[in-house]
């Protein structure tokens, strides 16, 4: 453990200096780039995808991602083929390295399906990366952060929504556990959700026939957007009580709303054989809910300076039914979306390739920290401005070893709940991820 804190004192010093020394000699006088603070914003929707996004926006929908596209780069990113899981794609995101190196593999592991905590972490993630670098993150709901672990900032574990029924929240749901009481409040539960709200998603008139024909169906829909409220009432908190150097906002319910009703609005696939009153019914939820995500979008943006930096990213695409009637990691596409913006980069301009690995690498260097040599993705240099491209490839240049010696201890697997797991579980069932 001494050996580990001294590394960790002199790469703080190295970064420190390395990054006052690219910055200071920056670029030419009258070549600056438009001044920025080096925080950043993150916005994260899974499995985002702009054969979903692109229609809706061209018929008038989703204005808040519209007005941010003005202001951004933006462009295709591929993923990880064959397919992978989002656990492991977002853990790749947040460190800049595979998965044989990060330690993610699965939703679960074991015989007895356990889901995947945080102790499987083996790579730094960015905010690891960031504590060390004496920067502060506030991240909440990313995949695999529970326990929540000690980090400079705020953690918000992804298992939040569960267990709302168990007399005292579990142990590490929140670092600092000095928030866990007011952050836990927050929650918002599935059945405290009116008609009024699910009637964002399916027609009013009908919403108490839905429940009672498709009970099932409609708990789905209760539990992905009771979830998701929660974590924007609880970013809304934190926003409002701190200014990180990097917020990390993640929307899961894109994925998991597409995965339970995206196949609704598909009836044209000719394989694809629906009740039609059914599909009457839910033929509009998934575009709905991307509707809602386009105001939560908005609503973040709106904490913020006007003029900070700001990444919006999937993990990958969706696709939706397939022929073969597989599901799960079946239904994604290798396409997700990625949009930047940031001095650094022009506006409204179209980026060409993305690869996700690319992600990290390039969320380090708009904060002014360089890249490590061992991570294989690059940064994103098209189409940064003249100015905004020197930066960055001195930043390139200045690649240090490895933030390897960062990676978090392996902990502990945090309290166990098998009411919890099971939760869990049956939710990674509902959607083709696990038998």
């Amino acid at each position: 453990m001494m050996a580990r804190d001294a590394t960790i004192r002199i790469l703080v010093l190295v970064l420190a200096l390395t990054a006052a020394a690219i910055l200071a000699s920056g670029c030419g006088r009258g070549e600056a780039p438009r001044k920025a603070d080096g925080k950043l914003l993150v916005i994260g929707l899974d499995s985002a995808d702009w054969r979903l996004l692109d229609p809706m926006l061209e018929a008038g929908r989703l204005p808040h991602l519209r007005a941010f596209m003005a202001e951004a780069a933006s462009g295709r990113m591929k993923t990880f083929y064959p397919l992978e899981k989002s656990p492991v794609l977002w853990a790749s995101i947040c460190t800049g390295v595979t998965p044989d190196v990060h330690g993610i593999h699965n939703f679960v592991r074991g015989r007895d399906e356990r889901p995947v905590t945080s102790s499987a972490w083996r790579a730094p993630a960015l905010w690891d990366i960031l504590t060390a670098a004496g920067r502060s993150t506030d991240v909440m709901g990313m995949w695999t952060t529970y326990p929540a672990r000690p980090i400079d900032g705020v953690m918000v574990s992804d298992f939040l929504p569960y267990g709302a029924k168990r007399e005292h929240p579990l142990e590490a749901l929140v670092y600092p556990d000095s928030l866990t009481e007011t952050l836990v409040a927050l929650r918002v539960a599935p059945d405290d959700l009116t008609e009024e709200d699910l009637a964002r998603f399916i027609p009013a008139d009908r919403v108490a026939e839905a429940e009672r024909k498709y009970p099932q169906d409609m708990q789905h829909l209760r539990e992905i957007y009771a979830a998701d409220l929660s974590y924007l009432k609880v970013a809304d908190y934190l926003a409002h009580h701190g200014d990180p150097d990097l917020f990390f906002f993640y929307v899961r319910g894109t994925d998991m709303i597409s995965h339970n009703f995206y196949a609704y609005m598909t009836t044209d696939r000719e394989y694809v054989h629906l009740d039609p009153a059914k599909v009457e019914l839910f033929k509009d939820v998934v575009k709905n809910y991307y509707d809602w995500a386009d105001e939560a979008v908005g609503e973040v943006l709106s904490w913020f300076p006007p003029d900070r930096q700001t990444v919006i990213v999937s993990d990958h695409g969706f696709y939706g039914p397939r022929r073969t009637g597989r599901k799960g990691t079946a239904e994604h596409s290798e396409w997700g979306i990625f949009l930047v913006r940031s001095p650094l980069y022009q506006a409204g301009v179209k980026f060409g390739h993305i690869e996700l690995l690319d992600i990290c690498p390039t969320m380090l260097a708009m904060m002014g920290l360089p890249p490590a040599r061992d991570m294989p993705g690059g940064i994103l240099l098209d189409p940064a401005t003249p100015a905004g491209a020197k930066r960055l490839k001195k930043l390139d240049k200045h690649r240090v070893d490895s933030y390897m010696t960062l990676a978090p201890a392996s902990g502990p697997e945090g309290e166990r709940d098998p009411q919890v797991d099971e939760e869990i579980r049956r939710q990674l069932r509902s959607l083709g991820y696990i038998n």
